[in-house]
């Protein structure tokens, strides 16, 4: 009989431990799925700012545009122009 007290008793110990580890684990679950859902609203705000941005951009862009930006193509052949006025002026002067 005391055998089976000694079983019951263990039996009881370990179910009050796995109770206590099922809470322990009920908790971290609680704070992990708060912790998603926290990056999960970071994460909208973030692509909100994103988009802004984009937006800010694009309209930027077409502003430069509008004001007569030399596009980088137009600065490119610009540089051209000036190192052929630069190596005609070197010529001139070793002549």
């Amino acid at each position: 009989m005391e055998r089976l007290l000694e079983r019951i008793g263990k039996a009881r110990t370990e179910a009050k431990q796995l109770q206590a580890e099922r809470h322990r684990l009920r908790v971290a679950v609680v704070a992990a799925e708060g912790r998603v859902h926290q990056a999960a609203r970071e994460r909208e705000v973030l692509s909100a700012r994103i988009k802004e941005l984009e937006q800010e951009n694009e309209v930027l862009r077409k502003a430069a545009a509008s004001f007569g930006a030399p596009s980088r193509e137009g600065t490119k052949e610009r540089i051209d122009e000036l190192v052929q006025e630069i190596d005609q002026c070197l010529a001139l002067m070793n002549s």
